[in-house]
């Protein structure tokens, strides 16, 4: 089955985004546990976690959270490493409060220092907040090929998972960073392609979430701009593509998409539904 949601506010508490979920009906949601523009600490008071814990059961959605974007695993800094290990291990006891079991990461940019040296921080990184944490695990999220980022190839992300020897990194793939990087998947051999590198040196026995986003730019373009399903460039025909591969028949799919004058939640939501239901029926969808 299929879980759709939506990257969710949480503003005026966590608790509030699992009320979003559950008044929208939405299979899966993700929220920040800290504050995406700031190293500071996070902080869950404890009515606020008991609540968002109840509404989730009740509601019987699938909740994930993201790291901040100012985190970043595979910097040559020993300054911007130790904050990212600390952002990282609390963003991980937050979802241990909340009861949410998925956390994403991004592995970020290794600052021109070049990729085998953000691969080893990025994995060093890592395999040290699992060693602290055996509950949370980290899905790792492929990037649109940006300058000096890690993990644009799939590859990459394998040999960080295999360095980092946990069973608890896991795969969140984002449709509009890997079309970005040039996988163009709006067609059968395109989407042959992605599979088997997924398949190959990941597995998707690791694939924890999918983002579902459309992109603004075309293939290959390098540029991290997400837009809204069906009207970017990977348009109607690549996500038809997507659900009619087997391999993106279950699991959830997390909408990243903007609010503008050419979409909000509800207009995505509707297109990524009705491109679903075209190929899979309705029984196939929460």
């Amino acid at each position: 089955m299929i879980r759709f949601g939506f990257h969710l506010s949480v503003s005026g508490g966590v608790q509030n985004a699992a009320l979003t979920a559950e008044r929208m009906h939405y299979g899966a949601f993700q929220i920040f546990v800290s504050n995406p523009r700031s190293w500071k600490r996070s902080s869950i008071s404890e009515a606020a976690a008991e609540q968002f814990s109840a509404v989730v059961k009740r509601s019987d959605t699938v909740p994930f959270a993201h790291v901040p974007y100012l985190c970043n695993p595979s910097s040559p800094s020993a300054d911007a490493l130790r904050k990212s290990r600390t952002m990282l291990a609390d963003n991980m006891k937050s979802c241990s409060v909340l009861g949410i079991k998925y956390l994403v990461v991004h592995i970020g940019s290794h600052l021109g220092k070049g990729t085998e040296s953000g691969i080893s921080a990025a994995a060093d990184t890592l395999s040290h907040a699992l060693s602290k944490d055996g509950n949370t695990r980290l899905l790792l999220e492929n990037s649109a090929g940006y300058n000096n980022s890690v993990g644009s190839k799939f590859e990459e992300i394998g040999r960080i998972i295999d360095k980092a020897g946990s069973e608890n990194l896991m795969l969140c793939l984002d449709t509009a960073h890997a079309f970005a990087a040039g996988y163009d998947f709006r067609t059968g051999e395109g989407m042959e392609r992605l599979c088997a590198e997924i398949a190959d040196n990941i597995g998707f026995d690791r694939m924890g979430l999918v983002h579902l986003n459309d992109a603004r730019y075309p293939a290959g373009s390098g540029l991290d701009r997400h837009w809204h399903i069906g009207k970017g460039e990977i348009g109607v025909a690549g996500f038809k593509e997507l659900f009619q591969n087997r391999n993106f028949q279950n699991g959830c799919f997390i909408m990243e998409t903007p609010i503008n004058d050419d979409g909000n939640e509800i207009s995505n939501m509707n297109k990524a539904k009705a491109i679903a239901l075209s190929v899979l029926g309705r029984e196939s969808i929460y």
